[in-house]
């Protein structure tokens, strides 16, 4: 199968961290494109796994050209570029809420309560619009890294038992089922989407078909519990 471009633009970023992360001169451990398998099946594909004394560090990379901006909750960010002069804009998955996903599974591994941060990185280092610590240029990811501190030191017998313990739990299946199983969840995410603003809009319930009722500024099923955001 051939690459898209953003695919090969992806790996060209993830090597680009690769490196970064290796010039680490602490005693660390890193995982590079990681797949694991959520409790639903879905698999996820995690960039980057930095394991050191003062925290794992789950990093997602971004190779986008143009302006980024968005906000911490948003479902989506937007990159605005200009193309033979110009303007367009796109948007992309939030990759904040993204890794968290990533970082609860990494959690359901590793059980014990280690301290883990969220990372994004832009490597075209046009993140100066985004105001969050976690969410930076590549240039300065590392020294975002050694910043953080922890009252949980993580010894070096425990890094390389957490990094065991990952990659004993890889999933056994390559990147076109990965990206497969990708799209059946999105479409899955989607058809709920749809179902949730329809009983929003509707007062019926997406489970049981039941009517809503609203209750302390939610929609509630007095069936089945099922509670929506109004």
């Amino acid at each position: 199968m051939n690459k898209t471009r953003a695919a090969k633009r992806g790996e060209e970023g993830e090597k680009i961290v690769d490196s970064l992360l290796n010039k680490d001169t602490s005693f660390h451990r890193l995982i590079n494109n990681l797949v694991l398998l959520g409790e639903n099946g879905v698999s996820h594909q995690i960039d980057h796994i930095l394991i050191r004394s003062n925290g794992i560090f789950v990093i997602e990379t971004k190779n986008y050209y143009g302006e980024i901006k968005g906000h911490e909750d948003d479902s989506f960010w937007t990159r605005s570029y200009f193309v033979k002069g110009k303007k367009k804009t796109a948007t992309f998955h939030n990759p904040l809420k993204q890794n968290q996903s990533h970082i609860r599974i990494i959690k359901r591994i590793i059980g014990k309560d280690y301290p883990i941060y969220c990372f994004v990185t832009f490597i075209q280092n046009n993140a100066n619009s985004l105001d969050f610590f976690n969410v930076c240029n590549v240039d300065s990811l590392l020294n975002r890294i050694n910043m953080i501190t922890s009252d949980k030191e993580i010894k070096n017998q425990e890094i390389e038992i957490i990094n065991n313990l990952l990659l004993m739990n890889e999933a056994d299946i390559n990147n076109e089922q990965h990206i497969s199983k990708v799209k059946v969840a999105e479409k899955d995410r989607k058809e709920y989407q749809k179902k949730i603003r329809l009983a929003i809009e509707k007062r019926i319930c997406p489970n049981c078909g039941k009517t809503l009722v609203i209750k302390n500024g939610q929609l509630v099923c007095p069936f089945c519990g099922i509670s929506i955001k109004i």
